[in-house]
């Protein structure tokens, strides 16, 4: 994992890829970072595919843009719980749903592997 936004589906985690101890949901994080309390320098942010199937990206995204001193030097793992897509830009497809990761990334998304996109933290 690479310092910045490290989306892998769930499934390939301890597999494939490390599983990290430090856990915490998207809700706690980004109050975390709104409050500008202190984040572990590697952590594991469970959520963000409900969230943005929900429609908060430019929330999010807004929190994230805001809070890059916190944050500029932290390998955040994002689990998703569904398939990690690229055909005309980076997706989640979950519950049925396509959703664009640019709208949160921009074109800072790319893709590492299959199951695996990795985003810096500037976005």
């Amino acid at each position: 994992m690479d310092v910045g936004y490290n989306l892998v589906e769930r499934t390939k985690i301890g597999k494939e890829f490390e599983e990290i101890e430090e856990k915490i949901s998207i809700v706690e994080f980004l109050r975390k970072l709104q409050k500008q309390e202190p984040i572990p320098r590697k952590i594991s942010v469970s959520g963000l595919e409900e969230a943005l199937f929900e429609g908060s990206a430019p929330f999010i995204r807004s929190i994230l843009s805001q809070s890059i001193h916190i944050i500029r030097t932290h390998i955040i793992q994002l689990p998703i719980n569904g398939e990690l897509i690229l055909n005309e830009e980076p997706k989640i497809k979950y519950r049925g749903k396509e959703l664009i990761l640019s709208t949160l990334f921009g074109n800072r998304i790319i893709l590492r592997a299959i199951g695996y996109f990795h985003s810096t933290p500037y976005i």
